[in-house]
């Protein structure tokens, strides 16, 4: 199955003719149909800061502008996926012994056990869920209002941005649908980490992080996960993928290989959600990742 596809706020049929990818350092495009090509548009220091309690563009003109730099002025079907920042949005797996059948009672379920999780008004904030096996209900969540912040500039672009979804949800087409393994993503100020069991996203967390966050905080924070995973499972993950580590990779990957005693491989894309959600489109079963 695919992550991305069934998240209920992506467009399946026609997609976006646009892709961007979002984050602190700028922002990639690609179309979503030949001929595509990435570009990227840097923003300087400052001008996007993730959060989901504050607002996140604090340099629009800015923003604004690197926007313009990549829509293209004509053409298409003027529609786009928005790739944002994890520590944008909220990422969560709810576990329920019993669901509603209608959606709406589903929502309102969901949004009640959301209110102890969440640092926002949550009847007033974007949600979008998707049930899997069991009853684990994967769920998105941000304030509106940021998501409206985000989208403001497109919109004024002429474009109309049809999918918005956070970038470790859409990685995740990039891997295995088979498997036990955890899922580490650094990106613009949050340490995203997923745990997948045989193709269910089972647990979804956020590590805030800032530039004197020192590794041995991140390598507790995923020796714990990793522990948690083996007591609720009865065995260890099958491996860790890391991503958004840039130059730190291989040194990060070392020493979680040796003091998690998992397999390590790196996602070499240097957009891997934008990566992803390119891929959800034209292989969506076909995850792989290089190491």
């Amino acid at each position: 199955m695919s992550f991305l596809n069934a998240i209920q706020s992506l467009l399946k049929d026609p997609p976006p003719e646009y892709a961007f990818g979002i984050s602190a350092s700028g922002i990639a495009m690609s179309r979503t149909r030949p001929p595509a090509a990435l570009q990227f548009a840097a923003l300087a220091d400052g001008v996007l800061s993730p959060s989901p309690i504050k607002e996140n563009i604090q340099d629009m003109p800015a923003f604004a502008a690197a926007v313009r730099k990549l829509v293209p002025t004509s053409g298409g079907r003027r529609t786009a996926a928005l790739i944002l920042p994890d520590n944008a949005m909220r990422l969560a797996v709810l576990e329920f012994e019993n669901l509603p059948e209608k959606d709406e009672d589903r929502m309102a379920l969901i949004r009640f056990r959301l209110k102890k999780t969440v640092p926002f008004d949550v009847e007033s904030a974007a949600v979008s869920f998707y049930v899997q096996p069991r009853n684990k209900v994967v769920v998105a969540v941000a304030p509106a209002d940021v998501i409206a912040q985000y989208e403001l500039p497109f919109r004024d672009a002429g474009l109309h941005p049809g999918v918005v979804t956070p970038a470790s949800l859409t990685l995740l087409e990039l891997l295995p649908a088979t498997g036990s393994y955890l899922v580490a993503h650094k990106s613009s100020g949050a340490l995203s980490v997923l745990v997948i069991g045989n193709g269910i996203l089972t647990l979804a967390r956020s590590l805030e992080l800032n530039t004197d966050t020192p590794l041995d905080e991140i390598v507790s924070d995923l020796y714990a996960t990793r522990v948690y995973v083996e007591d609720q499972a009865g065995a260890r993950p099958d491996r860790l993928y890391l991503a958004g580590f840039e130059n730190e990779s291989s040194r990060v990957a070392s020493r979680l290989s040796a003091e998690l005693d998992v397999e390590v491989e790196t996602i070499v894309e240097l957009h891997p959600g934008l990566a992803g959600y390119l891929r959800s489109l034209t292989a969506p079963a076909a995850r792989k990742v290089a190491a």
